[in-house]
């Protein structure tokens, strides 16, 4: 090994919450994800750009925002969508400074000219042994090269109305949880149904934890975590209504823990408002090298330089907003918005309010939401179901008094101040982003025409 070296492994769920004991969920059984908190950082106000799989994938690696890198929505099946051919992503620019570039389990971006990953083996992507095995097996041929790797897990996605629990996979032990015991969030009702739901869910965020742990030894093991900065994180947030593929912070508010072999304040939590398009210049910093059409050309930023600050305002001040950009999930899920997340106030442009919400098909069929429709429940924990089937064209909500997000005071004339400043910057980093939805918003006479170049 080249003690010389900068590497990177960068650790992603499908679907997980803040639902850890590092997060403060006392129910939930995360071990090995709580001891990798302890010897690294905790970011408490860490937001997927986009919540949904494939468009939140393209966010990590590009470090563009969804209506910029083209990546609007899935890319299998029917869905079709696809990276614009021009970007530049972390596998690509590091591969062309000779580092091996690996993407051990669940990828979903395309094309593979945007994504070209030199190792991609078939895996169970579910299992902490078959993960384990390819770690091993990667860094075993690359011993004398700088890396990054990517390991993309299945786990606490759907698999079918339920999990998958019952399925078998190499390295997961059953570990249930009971319906009674778990915790309901404030946006879904509590009903028996969404209890079941939720403990099918809790079992799978375990079994993650087991994938990550594997992982972590396998670094270990090969002798080169004193090189690799690790992150553990997720694309978004929980697969329950109201969450995935919505503008709530219930979708966008996820779990973000970075480790540095040269951090020297260990198991804190870190304050600043980030976003998953930070995470490319995070590694590119990290890495030496700079961005191929300039490091100013990315909407994000480093992390590297607040990693152990621990004060409530990180950076003098400097991380207190941050942005979301969504467009679609599968191809029949189009709702675009676009949103400015403060610490206190958070400002939601529905794009396409005149629709109704569309749920993503493993959403839509799960128990929890058949529930909804079967029984007619009208409220969804603190919010009303028509409001979230039916949203408005602008929304302000108070994040403090408000974490639910159930009363829209756009109309607060005591408010209105925030909100045009908060609409202003919006408008602004939609253009400086070149984002093609804001002909839409020309027509509807909110803004001068603006041409994407």
């Amino acid at each position: 090994m080249n003690n010389s070296y900068k590497s990177v492994m960068f650790v992603i769920a499908d679907d997980w919450s803040r639902i850890a004991r590092c997060y403060g969920n006392d129910i939930i059984r995360t071990p090995r994800i709580d001891e990798f908190a302890e010897r690294g950082v905790v970011f408490d106000y860490g937001f997927c750009t986009s919540p949904s799989c494939a468009v939140s994938r393209a966010c990590i690696l590009t470090g563009q925002h969804s209506h910029t890198h083209g990546q609007y929505g899935h890319c299998h099946g029917i869905h079709g969508f696809r990276t614009h051919e021009n970007m530049q992503s972390v596998p690509k620019i590091l591969k062309a400074h000779g580092f091996a570039t690996a993407c051990i389990g669940k990828k979903h971006v395309e094309p593979k000219s945007v994504y070209p990953f030199d190792y991609e083996p078939r895996v169970d992507a579910r299992s902490p042994v078959d993960v384990a095995d390819k770690i091993r097996e990667f860094l075993q041929q690359n011993d004398n090269t700088p890396f990054y790797l990517h390991i993309g897990c299945s786990y606490p996605h759907r698999a079918g109305k339920g999990f998958g629990n019952d399925r078998q996979h190499a390295g997961i032990e059953p570990n249930p949880y009971s319906p009674e015991e778990i915790i309901v969030p404030n946006f879904l009702p509590d009903v028996p149904a969404v209890r079941e739901d939720l403990a099918d869910y809790y079992e799978s965020v375990s079994r993650w934890d087991a994938v990550v742990g594997a992982a972590l030894d396998a670094l270990d093991a090969s002798g080169r975590a004193d090189e690799t900065l690790v992150f553990v994180t997720t694309d978004h947030a929980m697969p329950f209504p109201g969450a995935k593929a919505s503008s709530f912070d219930s979708g966008h508010h996820c779990p973000l823990l970075i480790a540095s072999p040269t951090q020297k304040h260990h198991g804190h939590h870190n304050q600043a408002l980030v976003n998953w398009v930070d995470f490319c210049p995070t590694m590119l910093d990290w890495c030496g090298v700079s961005h191929p059409d300039g490091d100013d050309t990315l909407p994000g930023r480093s992390l590297l330089p607040i990693l152990e600050d621990d004060s409530p305002h990180p950076g003098d001040g400097q991380w207190e907003e941050t942005y979301y950009s969504h467009c679609f999930h599968e191809i029949t899920n189009y709702y675009p918005y676009r949103v400015l997340r403060g610490r206190k106030y958070k400002y939601v442009r529905n794009l396409a309010y005149q629709l109704e919400t569309p749920l993503p098909s493993d959403l839509f069929r799960s128990i929890s939401w058949t529930a909804v429709r079967d029984d007619n429940i009208q409220n969804l924990g603190e919010r009303k179901r028509e409001e979230f089937v039916h949203q408005s064209r602008e929304a302000l909500f108070d994040m403090e008094s408000d974490p639910a997000e159930s009363n829209n005071l756009i109309d607060n004339p005591e408010l209105q101040d925030t909100i045009n400043d908060m609409r202003r910057k919006v408008i602004e980093f939609r253009q400086k982003t070149k984002d093609p939805w804001l002909e839409q918003s020309f027509q509807e006479g909110e803004t001068q025409p603006f041409f994407r170049q």
